[in-house]
């Protein structure tokens, strides 16, 4: 074979490989079959439809199946647990908020992984936070409740996921920084608070987007330093002086080990779908915010809210599991 020969058979090869899904370049390219996806929440929850989604639009590109497993419990600790002892080969993925890594030490004494053992890869989306009342309350403004939060301290009681949570965390912030105080009571999970506000047992909840969108709420402000794409009209909370914490910051993560390619793999998969228009068009149906990061950028602001939990955390008086 003639080197003329021997190159065309070269550029050909490569121009059918750039026709193929990413990821089905070769046989023994990654990933070569099937990727387990593990979510640390239950089914049917806000982050495990998005993990969906993801999934769905993972396969397109790779040629391979994303199957999503359920593996809920302790806050999100069970599934990273699990996360944090697989093969490190990319075939064992997660896909969660950062809260096991960067609330969950908070809140247990004692902690089945470190931080070290799992890497994150990207940031796929932010899931807000807002503050809601019904919608027949009297209260009918952020400025309505912060009025009667300063008449009455302490009087006003309001619902969140669970202790150390990003709800409970970001009003902790608030009551700091408006001199605030008001009543907060732990549940498990948006659901149960949403019940009891729903019931006329809270007079307000610091709730998802995602959970309170279609229901029979209203929302004063979101839990955030800007306006969230699904309710433009609705003020962040430093509209009125108060400071704002981090989001839900959700993204992939794998365990500590896994090859760089790999990791590159994953990242450039993570950013074809955050920027393609049917992911966005998913998540904007959840009330979510597609926001890629790359691994670098995710692992600094995940940092950056574990430092945030470390200064507020304490004050909540919470005790470790």
């Amino acid at each position: 074979m003639n080197r003329f020969t021997s190159t065309r058979r070269r550029a050909m090869a490569l121009t059918l490989a750039a026709l193929l899904p990413l990821g089905a370049v070769a046989q023994d390219s990654y990933p070569a079959h099937s990727v387990e996806l593990i979510v640390p929440y239950s089914a049917g929850g806000g982050v495990s439809n998005m993990a969906r989604a993801f999934a769905n639009e993972a396969a397109k590109l790779t040629g391979q199946q994303w199957v999503v497993i359920n593996r809920e419990g302790g806050g999100g600790v069970v599934g990273m647990t699990a996360l944090a002892n697989a093969k490190p080969d990319g075939y064992t993925v997660a896909f969660s908020p950062g809260s096991p890594i960067t609330n969950s030490p908070f809140i247990n004494s004692r902690m089945p992984y470190q931080s070290e053992q799992i890497v994150p890869v990207c940031q796929v989306f932010e899931n807000v936070f807002a503050v809601v009342v019904r919608e027949d309350s009297p209260i009918k403004s952020m400025q309505d409740l912060l009025a009667a939060a300063r008449k009455s301290p302490g009087k006003l009681a309001f619902g969140h996921a669970g202790p150390a949570s990003i709800a409970q965390i970001a009003m902790a912030e608030v009551e700091r920084s408006g001199k605030l105080q008001f009543n907060n009571i732990a549940y498990r999970g948006d659901g149960a608070a949403m019940s009891d506000l729903l019931g006329g047992t809270l007079d307000f909840g610091a709730l998802a987007v995602s959970s309170v969108a279609g229901k029979n709420l209203r929302v004063l402000a979101v839990l955030s330093d800007r306006a969230h794409p699904g309710l433009p009209k609705i003020p962040p909370v430093t509209a009125f002086g108060l400071t704002a914490t981090s989001p839900g910051l959700n993204g992939l993560y794998v365990p500590a080990g896994t090859p760089p390619q790999v990791i590159g793999t994953l990242d450039t998969v993570c950013r074809k779908i955050v920027g393609s228009s049917d992911y966005a068009r998913v998540a904007s149906g959840m009330s979510q915010t597609p926001a890629y990061l790359n691994g670098q950028a995710f692992q600094a602001r995940l940092k950056s809210a574990y430092e945030e939990n470390a200064r507020l955390v304490p004050g909540l008086g919470l005790q470790k599991n």
